[in-house]
């Protein structure tokens, strides 16, 4: 006699092969769009030193290690709550007086970098035609702790502008550099 069926079938079922040129052709397509669309950044070094005569506490002095004529003669910006000012070893000139704008939502200090850029260029042409055997590429900006980091950033680039392509930053106590200010000015 005939055995009842089972319900199974003898045929060997295969599982199907996965298809995968669409989405290899959708990557191909992806890949060109999204390296174009990517935005590649520069990347500044921004060399930190401690403050000349200012330990980090704020108070006593540090020694003066001797330095190459460059390192000597090398400008300062500096950034206070009220003004920029733009000098070297022979003397200090006001670049403008700190403005006040509201920056989402935030009241915030900030300056014109168009002033500073002509001060550096001027200070630039000044020390090359003083001493055309030193090549200036460093300038230090000198701001107070509160400083926006958005005009340490400007400061930079209106110096780079200038031709002082290699920015340092010291960071003081504001006391600090208004004293400093204050004496280098002659107030």
């Amino acid at each position: 006699m005939a055995q009842a069926a089972s319900g199974r079938s003898r045929r060997v079922r295969r599982a199907e092969e996965l298809d995968m040129l669409p989405v290899m052709n959708l990557f191909c397509c992806m890949i060109p769009f999204l390296l174009l669309s990517a935005s590649f950044l520069q990347v500044t070094i921004i060399t930190m030193a401690q403050t000349e005569g200012i330990s980090s506490s704020g108070s006593g002095t540090v020694a003066n290690l001797a330095r190459s004529e460059e390192d000597r003669l090398q400008p300062k910006v500096i950034m206070t709550d009220q003004e920029m000012f733009i000098g070297t070893v022979a003397g200090t000139a006001h670049v403008c007086f700190a403005g006040h704008e509201i920056i989402n939502g935030v009241d915030a200090v900030t300056f014109d970098f168009d002033s500073l850029r002509r001060q550096a260029t001027e200070v630039h042409r000044l020390l090359s035609q003083a001493y055309p055997q030193i090549e200036f590429h460093k300038v230090t900006i000198l701001t107070v702790e509160s400083t926006r980091y958005d005009n340490v950033v400007q400061a930079i680039d209106a110096c780079a502008a200038s031709g002082f392509d290699q920015p340092g930053l010291q960071v003081a106590p504001s006391a600090a550099v208004e004293r400093a200010t204050a004496a280098a000015m002659g107030r």
